[in-house]
């Protein structure tokens, strides 16, 4: 690849603005804000998985010095159901069974952690005591939390006439030949594993301040796009008759992965209380809130099996799915596990034949959302571990079995079966670059050096492909400021990932301005242009290029100021690298001087974008754990990764991007886990007991790049934020794998995530 398409080595790669401030405190975070005469809020949670609301006094709370309201669902009026935005169509069109969530509940709670009722206090001490003090008379019921359980006939049923708790029941592809391909294929391998449930654990729990200002509803709030809030809560939590009467303000905010698009029950919530009461109300979760009512993540039981010929080619991919959806729809719905995983279940793989079908279930847990992959991750994870298991049982060699399944770069753009379009990649190439870099030849050596250490060692490879950007529109504004610098105006929403460079070096490319002469705002629904969450690592990809096509047209403006100052017509006058010079005379004159020129509001300019398709991220990483079989404990030794992200605007980002990803990856495989026992209450709700990935369990990561220019959005870029994630999971289970076959283990493909010591203890201890 040129080196255009990697804009930027590791050492020349622009720093990140935003650090210095955020590593002193600096930052302003919705925790952080103050108001004059501002209240507290804290809500009363269900301690019940499952059980019946027979009736709630407040007289003990409402006595108590500084408490000024306690409000349950019948008291705040104008409050709606918090909505589901994404339904996904089942088998013949069947829409999905999406029952009323309301903020408080309402005769009946469904998980540990639901909202019964909030209380406001003049402090949040004095709030919190109030809370212990609000008596919930509870007549609990049956739960049920595992969703190949739920579905069982039998079942508890947690929605009155919604049989087996069943969703939706989800397919696509062709269930006929996929059959057909199974009945005569040479060779079947099977995986059935489990998905594990995650919480999302941002380093900032959500919060939320509401006041009425100028006469307006405003909600300050922690989010990934004040945007797509606004309208969830507007629009359908809210219904306001004028949308214009709700303001939506985002800081500062740390870390999101999905779960800080939607909106929440307590946001319409405190919303409401600020207006009866006249005075701002905050409300900041705790982590134990955090753990029992965001969205958590995952959850599914898995099975997947694939047919080969003789001589190891793919003929067929079954995939099936029973997904836990909580005890209600998220936003975002049922769209993860359905859509999401059938766009990248072919993998870097030609597969002739392929049939999904995904089972959504209720389950008395709290709701499922999107988190770091949403959907791609089982994908890549069930195909790469049945590229394993097909290399044992036909005797290939796990890379060359890849390599005979791989889709030829030279068949790009390919559809695969299930009307997917990959417009590019070079899957072969990037594992042959992977290959040496991770010293594949030299492992039996290092085995061999651990076997006399008494550990055993294992090597584990994935090549992976995942789709980003699925959401294709967006919207970019260029205005000036006093000082004429640039705004970049964005509705997608910072958490980390440092959008201003990004954007800023893009768009100083585009104008060749200074990138000191660009700055950008984003977080205020006032201001934001229409515009997508950051999600799905979509920014760059689509709003970057947004703002590229802002900026050509911002050029096309500048064009005919310069040819009015050249006295000549603006056919005559090119644009080239920041100057447009007269053609064929040697009359320059720059972009920067043009603007310093203009009349304010003449460059201002606002564009739609539209990209082609989806990006198709991939690559090939590969991992070496060690296990202590003593005791089960396991060291993850070394992870090396080549990834195609397109063209690389800040390597700096990307890289940070990828090892954040990798960890996350590697925290399910080795230690997160969210249990709820069989009543429903959470068992490992907090982090005394719900284990996280901390730097001493990741190595030094090994990464390059074989960036292959993306053909469908305007930059060539393809997203990074996920990658990660979606590559480690099957990279370091396969790696697992090998080290317990290497130890005699036969069942070895079968352990589950968390690959924990004890798990591995008794998998080795049979």
């Amino acid at each position: 690849m040129t080196n255009e398409n990697e804009k930027y080595g590791r050492s020349e790669a622009p720093g990140r603005s935003e650090d210095a401030r955020l590593l002193t405190g600096k930052g302003q975070f919705t925790a952080d804000l103050t108001f004059p005469n501002m209240a507290h809020a804290v809500f009363v949670r269900s301690p019940h998985g499952h059980a019946e609301i027979a009736c709630i006094d407040s007289s003990l709370a409402l006595a108590k010095p500084g408490v000024i309201a306690v409000y349950a669902a019948d008291d705040l009026q104008n409050i709606h159901p918090i909505p589901c935005t994404r339904i996904a169509q089942g088998r013949n069109g069947e829409k999905p069974v999406c029952p009323d969530r309301w903020p408080l509940a309402k005769e009946r709670v469904r998980h540990v952690g639901e909202a019964v009722a909030v209380v406001i206090a003049e402090t949040r001490t004095q709030a919190e005591d109030a809370a212990e003090l609000v008596n919930v008379d509870y007549l609990p019921l049956e739960s049920i939390v595992r969703p190949e359980k739920a579905i069982l006939d039998g079942a508890p049923q947690i929605w009155p006439n919604i049989a087996n708790n069943l969703i939706l029941d989800w397919d696509d592809g062709d269930k006929p030949a996929t059959d057909r391909a199974f009945q005569t294929a040479a060779h079947t391998v099977k995986l059935v594993t489990r998905n594990n449930r995650l919480v999302v654990s941002a380093m900032e729990p959500r919060a939320a301040i509401g006041r009425v200002e100028d006469g307006r509803l405003t909600l300050y709030a922690c989010s990934q796009g004040v945007k797509t809030l606004h309208s969830q809560l507007a629009s359908l939590a809210l219904r306001l008759n004028n949308p214009d009467d709700l303001r939506i303000v985002t800081g500062d905010v740390g870390g999101g992965f999905g779960m800080k698009t939607q909106c929440y029950p307590e946001y319409p919530v405190i919303l409401r209380a600020a207006e009866r009461l006249g005075r701002a109300v905050k409300w900041v979760a705790n982590r134990a809130e955090s753990f029992a009512s965001d969205n958590s993540a995952r959850d599914s039981q898995l099975t997947a099996e694939i047919a080969l010929d003789n001589n190891g080619v793919i003929q067929a991919l079954r995939y099936h799915s029973i997904q836990g959806m909580g005890a209600y729809l998220s936003a975002s719905g049922p769209s993860s596990p359905t859509r999401n995983t059938a766009m990248c279940l072919s993998g870097c793989y030609r597969i002739p034949s392929i049939y999904i079908q995904v089972e959504c279930v209720f389950t008395n847990t709290a709701p499922i959302g999107p988190y770091r992959g949403a959907g791609r991750p089982e994908a890549a994870y069930v195909i790469e571990r049945l590229m394993d298991m097909a290399s044992e049982t036909t005797g290939i060699g796990r890379t060359e079995i890849r390599r005979r399944n791989f889709i030829p770069s030279e068949d790009m753009p390919y559809s695969t079966p299930l009307k997917v379009t990959y417009d590019s990649g070079e899957f072969n190439e990037i594992l042959e670059k992977a290959l040496p870099l991770a010293d594949w030849d030299g492992f039996e050596m290092r085995r061999a050096v651990s076997e006399n250490l008494g550990l055993l060692r294992g090597l584990g490879i994935a090549c992976f492909l995942e789709h980003a950007g699925a959401n294709t529109s967006e919207s970019a504004r260029i205005g000036f400021d006093e000082d004429n610098r640039l705004v970049l105006f964005s509705g997608a929403q910072s958490q980390g990932q440092g959008h201003i460079d990004a954007f800023r070096k893009l768009i100083s490319e585009t104008l060749g301005v200074s990138p000191e002469r660009v700055t950008m705002v984003q977080g205020d629904s006032d201001i934001s242009p229409s515009a997508g969450s950051t999600t799905g690592s979509r920014t760059m990809a689509v709003g970057g290029g947004a703002f590229h096509k802002a900026g050509l047209a911002l050029i096309e403006k500048a064009r005919l100021l310069a040819a009015n100052q050249f006295e000549c017509a603006p056919a005559d006058v090119e644009f080239k690298k920041g100057f447009f010079l007269v053609a064929g005379t040697d009359r320059t004159v720059t972009l920067e001087k043009i603007i310093d020129m203009a009349p304010p509001g003449a460059l201002d300019t606002e564009v739609n974008y539209e990209a082609d398709a989806p990006t198709y991220p991939n690559g090939c990483h590969i991992a070496e754990i060690e296990i202590d079989p003593k005791t089960g404990a396991l060291t993850l030794d070394r992870y090396t990764g080549v990834d195609d992200s397109g063209r690389i605007i800040n390597h700096m980002i990307v890289d940070g991007q990828l090892h954040g990803g990798i960890a996350q990856g590697a925290g399910q495989v080795l230690m997160e886990d969210l249990i709820y026992d069989d009543d429903g209450q959470l068992i490992s709700g907090s982090y005394m007991d719900y284990a996280m990935p901390r730097a001493d369990n990741m190595p030094n990561f090994k990464l390059d790049f074989h960036p292959v220019p993306c053909r469908t959005n305007a930059i060539g870029v393809k997203g990074a934020g996920e990658s990660g994630t979606i590559a480690a999971l099957p990279t370091i289970m396969n790696a697992i794998a090998n080290a317990l076959k290497s130890a005699g283990v036969s069942n070895a493909n079968m352990i589950d995530m968390p690959a924990t010591p004890e798990k591995i203890w008794r998998a080795l201890n049979g």
